[in-house]
């Protein structure tokens, strides 16, 4: 049976947009970004791998700008949206996103996992449950190739964050993978990262799109666009060229140890400045104290399971606002 996977000449693949109006302007960078990649590749075909909008529930002009952006793609050629995390309506895994409001005859929202046998992929959008994606990835037809919004087991190591429970042995087929921003490859599986980055914890990090063509991926390293860079004070006038590379609309933010003064403004020419004065001591030599037994706090995972599972009629972000402002009263 002849199929008609080769009537895509080429797909342009991009992942976690994490589109967001503050702060001003950067929405507006963000948006001109995307489709000045766009313009450049002019695919046959683009594939988003979720996390399109940076927070559940986004704001009416965030969803404005995704739909510009949905309407211009689409309208030259099809556009595939992975629902990823950031984009569900909660954590139940139950599919409901934001995302199915764009869905049309060229825009194809995937909510659930989906086989396309036609063009042998197999889209997994996000899911909580691990174990899920575990299964999932037994089921994929050989041959197919994966795109899916969700981590592995080591892929952020290096960042000191936490980790999956999914190993590297349980993916069979070529896979390429939002929701992790960093790019990397570890045999079959491709982590795409961002064609921008998203916070300043992501300074001077290089970000990625890729384009397939007959079975073969390239990626592409984005210089230009939104921009989130960390620099010392002291630094700036060495970095000044860079700091001010018109290519890209840069937010800044500028460390100043004890005892120094704000940065003349008048030879920086940023988007948005921010200032942070670096810790006074090294947190390392306060203390060798370790802990004999295990110690237990909340943090917001446990807040959000908390909240799932109880029987309220309150909408959950009014409860975790609330908290919220419980903490910064202490």
């Amino acid at each position: 049976m002849v199929t008609d996977k080769r009537l895509i000449l080429k797909t342009l693949l991009l992942t976690d947009l994490h589109l967001t109006h503050k702060p001003e302007g950067l929405l507006k960078a963000q948006k001109e970004c995307i489709l000045k990649i766009f313009d450049k590749e002019r695919p046959d075909e683009v594939i988003i791998m979720g996390d399109l909008v940076m927070v559940r529930r986004p704001q009416p002009v965030v969803l404005d700008t995704l739909h510009t952006i949905i309407k211009t793609i689409s309208s030259h050629c099809p556009l595939v949206l992975l629902r990823g995390n950031h984009d569900s309506d909660n954590r139940s895994d139950d599919g409901l996103t934001v995302l199915s409001l764009f869905e049309s005859d060229n825009v194809k929202i995937i909510t659930q996992t989906t086989h396309d046998y036609a063009k042998q992929r197999t889209y997994i959008p996000h899911y909580e449950d691990q174990d899920r994606i575990k299964n999932i990835l037994l089921t994929v037809p050989e041959g197919h190739s994966v795109y899916g919004h969700f981590g592995y087991d080591g892929c952020l190591n290096s960042v000191g964050d936490a980790d999956f429970g999914i190993t590297l042995n349980s993916f069979r087929n070529c896979t390429y993978l939002g929701h992790i921003h960093r790019f990397q490859q570890s045999g079959r599986v491709t982590i795409l990262g961002t064609p921008y980055s998203t916070n300043f914890g992501e300074s001077d990090k290089v970000n990625y799109y890729a384009t397939l063509e007959d079975g073969k991926a390239e990626f592409h390293e984005v210089d230009f666009g939104p921009r989130y860079l960390v620099v010392n004070k002291e630094d700036i006038p060495s970095n000044l060229e860079k700091i001010n590379d018109p290519n890209y609309h840069t937010l800044l933010r500028v460390n100043l140890s004890s005892g120094e003064t704000q940065p003349v403004m008048d030879d920086l020419n940023v988007a948005s400045l921010d200032i942070k004065f670096k810790p006074a001591f090294d947190e390392e030599v306060l203390s060798d104290y370790k802990p004999k037994r295990d110690l237990f706090t909340l943090n917001e995972v446990i807040l959000e399971d908390y909240i799932d599972a109880a029987h309220t009629d309150l909408p959950k972000d009014d409860i975790l606002e609330g908290l919220s402002l419980i903490r910064d009263e202490h």
